[in-house]
């Protein structure tokens, strides 16, 4: 089984995402994600550091702070 977590920065409080294979394939496929946020996404679940992550992906943090708010609105919107 997969673990995402996905922060609330309204409640403060944090939401924990358990995917299976399947269900991870399946939000891919519904949110549109491209390679880049497949890949973000699944960094994230491996539980990348944030630096590493964007050494990855060749941006900055500040750019993988907003990539990242926006996977969790797309994620938000399926569920």
């Amino acid at each position: 089984m997969l673990l995402f977590l996905v922060e609330a920065k309204r409640s403060e409080s944090m939401f924990l995402f358990e995917f299976t294979r399947t269900e991870y394939e399946q939000i891919c496929e519904e949110c549109m994600l491209n390679d880049e946020y497949k890949k973000l996404l699944e960094m994230k679940i491996k539980g990348y550091s944030r630096p590493k992550m964007a050494m990855e992906l060749g941006v900055s943090e500040p750019t993988l702070d907003i990539m990242i708010s926006k996977l969790k609105k797309k994620i938000k919107k399926i569920l």
